[in-house]
């Protein structure tokens, strides 16, 4: 059959007229999403929407250009409520004899608890009391909870500033941090590209800014509702050492660590990779799960066998309690709390070796992965190998931070953040001969000494941190620890020990610290609370005002002399210094009203206090936090139908607000009407379960209901939560004196005298 061919007019007839053709009928459809969001984009920023990308914010002091760190970097990769700030710093133009360091990681690197005494600034104490016609810089670009896959956009943002050296000190985060394996299905966390074009797209778009906050305001994200809880953030991101996912996170560090090496060799700056310290041998793991398939009977001898062993080692029987969790692991080898308590028993009996892998073994198999286990310090020293050739240098930090110098898991007291920076130090003077740095001549007690000076650790900041640390474990997960009461109970001496030895502040030796570090924020502020608790407050907002002329957009600074103005009664200047267009981070003035406020309140000044929140009532009256404040001091004042009309008015705009649920429970304690008191605090319990307000209250009211059970139960979880709650430690004291239990009850009363105490020398600062 032969076919029938076309004519040449039959293929030269145009296409239909309207009808274009196919192919450019699929590039508009491919191009039209693609240019209305570039035109969304370009509109978003023409208006100023959402914040800047950067690390780094440009800025203008003096006529001369600086670089100031975006204190909102963190919300491009997790939600707002979530996002810890980076330590405000600011970038100079670098001259010739300045070398600049920046330091890379998360909340050990950063200095968790307080940056002021951490690794960054001993480094820079060290470097610069050692340098001999130089001056070191070393830049903080540390941030809490994050990862490496922030800290490799945070080294691209670095190395337009003229960087010499990176330190990199991460490995905690990889699995918990943003973009980590439970954040993400298994298919989709196996791909890298996928990551970085969710970050780019989602978190450094201003289209995806605006998407985020209408799904958030509209309540389409449950999950970025959250509040940032510390450790408690992370409960549920729990992760099994034969997870298939770890190995992708593994990969995924190894490539973040080999972007960040790349960024820094292409401006010429080195890197000293570091190993993250972990303590194994006096943290227990955070979880332990058993492995799977186990029945009920073998349960049933595996905790039988445990439970025996726990009970011998308590005696201090170490060979017996070693056999009897041996007789454990014979039938469940993966539980981590099991190879933790081998290792105590190991290492009691002088087996170190076998103690110390007993302690890996633990930390490796604990399902709540705060710490880097075995496999990310490998990835850590491999991937300095691999680099070595190409003047990589490595510090193995793990290896160098013993076990009595942690805080906690893997932070680092004042002493361990001192060893860190000596042998960073001595890496950092090979790697920089031409740097002039000189060997150190003073013993390592005499360097932690000058440390101390310079950076004014003494006994009143030792009882601050003391404190802090106490506050943080007792809730989860360090409450859920083996042996939790004990350290509590050591925390608990402590904390009696430096209140007994702290004096008042030492106007001397803050002068003398200043001397050598002249614009030293924190010394400031130490220098401004010293001359407030020593009645000069005039004399105090002489050193805020002559700190903000060379720092004027230090928020830190501006908002420690806003509130001094205050307490003297300069509201109108004190507004005026937080709202300055001199800094990036200032406030709105309904904002600045709002902080004035509250600092009011919290320092006992009522009537200015209900002056400001009147003020406000006034410019935003529908505003939920104003109508919260409003209704807290006029229960401070004792004017009852004013807090009742105010709440009625929150609550109409906010039903499920948990500060005006709880406020109204306060309202109907106030009027000694117990029961339904507990009906509010109990709604803002369900609303908020880590609300310790919520939970006091249903204590204080079920102690009035005479349910000394209930009663216990909140108030336990009250304290749990925010330890420093005076009347509830003073409540659970009388309830437990009354029901017999003298030891439990003198614990309360201690800590009741203890906090009492803390709360004076506060009111003082």
């Amino acid at each position: 059959m032969r076919t029938q061919r076309k004519s040449r007019s039959d293929k030269e007839q145009p296409a239909p007229a309207g009808k274009p053709a196919l192919w450019k009928r699929l590039l508009a459809m491919i191009l039209s999403p693609v240019l209305f969001l570039l035109l969304a984009e370009l509109a978003l920023s023409l208006t100023g929407y959402g914040y800047p990308k950067g690390f780094f914010i440009p800025w203008k002091v003096g006529g001369r250009r600086v670089y100031l760190v975006n204190q909102h970097y963190c919300e491009h990769f997790v939600p707002k409520t979530l996002s810890r700030a980076p330590e405000p710093c600011v970038l100079e133009p670098k001259e010739p004899s300045k070398v600049r360091i920046f330091v890379l990681g998360s909340s050990a690197a950063y200095g968790d608890p307080e940056p002021a005494y951490g690794f960054c600034r001993q480094l820079e104490v060290l470097l610069n009391e050692h340098a001999a016609g130089t001056s070191f810089e070393v830049i903080n670009a540390a941030v809490t909870a994050m990862n490496s896959h922030v800290a490799r956009r945070i080294a691209q943002d670095c190395a337009a500033h003229e960087p010499d050296l990176f330190v990199v000190f991460m490995g905690n985060n990889e699995v918990i941090g943003p973009y980590g394996p439970p954040t993400l299905p298994a298919s989709l966390y196996a791909s890298r590209g996928f990551i970085n074009a969710c970050i780019t797209a989602k978190k450094q778009t201003r289209v995806g800014r605006l998407l985020k906050d209408v799904s958030q305001s509209l309540g389409v994200h449950g999950a970025d509702q959250s509040k940032w809880q510390g450790m408690e953030s992370f409960l549920t991101s729990r992760i099994a050492a034969d997870d298939p996912r770890l190995q992708d996170c593994y990969r995924h560090f190894r490539d973040n660590l080999d972007d960040i090496i790349e960024t820094a060799q292409s401006c010429r700056a080195g890197v000293l990779l570091c190993t993250v310290p972990i303590n194994i041998q006096s943290c227990a793991p955070f979880g332990s799960e058993h492995k799977a398939g186990l029945t009920a009977e073998s349960l049933a001898q595996w905790d039988q066998a445990f439970q025996e062993g726990r009970g011998l080692e308590q005696k201090g029987d170490y060979a017996a309690a070693l056999a009897a969790y041996e007789k454990a692991r014979q039938i469940d080898d993966a539980y981590a709390d099991l190879s933790f308590c081998m290792g105590r028993c190991l290492a009691a009996l002088g087996r170190t070796d076998e103690a110390r892998r007993a302690f890996v073994e633990a930390r490796d198999r604990d399902v709540l992965r705060f710490r880097a286990d075995s496999s990310i310090l490998r990835v850590i020293r491999d991937t300095a190998y691999a680099w070595s050739a190409k003047g990589v240098r490595f510090l193995d930090l793990d290896a160098t931070c013993p076990a009595s110098v942690f805080v906690d898991h893997v932070h680092l007291d004042f002493r361990g953040n001192f060893l860190a920076a000596v042998a960073a130090m001595a890496q950092i003077r090979a790697m920089m001969p031409r740097a002039g740095l000189t060997e150190p001549t003073r013993s390592e007690d005499q360097l932690l000494d000058l440390c101390r000076t310079r950076l004014l650790y003494d006994a009143r900041e030792q009882y601050r941190l003391a404190m802090e640390m106490y506050r943080r474990k007792t809730s989860a997960p360090f409450a859920e620890q083996l042996d939790h009461d004990a350290e509590l109970a050591d925390l608990r001496e402590e904390l009696v020990r430096l209140r007994r030895v702290m004096g008042p502040h030492d106007l001397a030796a803050i002068e003398d610290a200043i001397r050598h570090r002249p614009l030293d924020t924190y010394l400031i502020l130490r220098r401004g609370q010293a001359l407030m608790e020593t009645g000069r407050p005039r004399d105090a907002v002489d050193v805020y005002r002559n700190a903000i002329d060379a720092k004027p957009y230090d928020m830190r600074i501006r908002c420690a002399l806003a509130q001094t103005l205050t307490q003297g009664g300069a509201r109108g200047e004190a507004v005026k210094v937080l709202t300055s267009k001199q800094t990036p981070d200032r406030m709105s003035y309904k904002d600045a009203l709002l902080f004035l406020g509250a600092r009011c309140a919290e320092s006992g000044n009522l009537p200015e206090a209900t002056a400001i929140y009147e003020e406000l009532g006034r410019i935003d009256p529908k505003n939920l936090d104003v109508l919260v404040n409003q209704a807290a001091a006029a229960s401070q004042r004792e004017d009852l139908p004013a807090m009742k009309r105010h709440l009625d008015k929150a609550l109409s705009l906010a039903p499920d607000s948990v500060l005006a649920v709880t406020n109204m429970g306060n309202y109907y304690a106030k009027q000694k009407m117990p029961v339904e008191a507990r009906k509010w605090f109990t709604r803002a319990a369900e609303l908020d379960p880590y609300s310790p307000f919520a939970h006091v209250g249903i204590g204080i009211q079920s102690v009035r209901l005479k349910e000394w059970d209930k009663a216990v139960e909140h108030l336990t979880r009250a304290v749990a939560l925010k330890p420093d709650l005076v009347e509830a430690h003073l409540l659970l004291g009388a309830i437990h004196d009354q029901a017999g239990r003298k030891d439990e009850a003198k614990k309360y009363q201690d800590l009741a005298a203890l906090f009492r105490s803390s709360a004076l020398s506060s009111s003082r600062q």
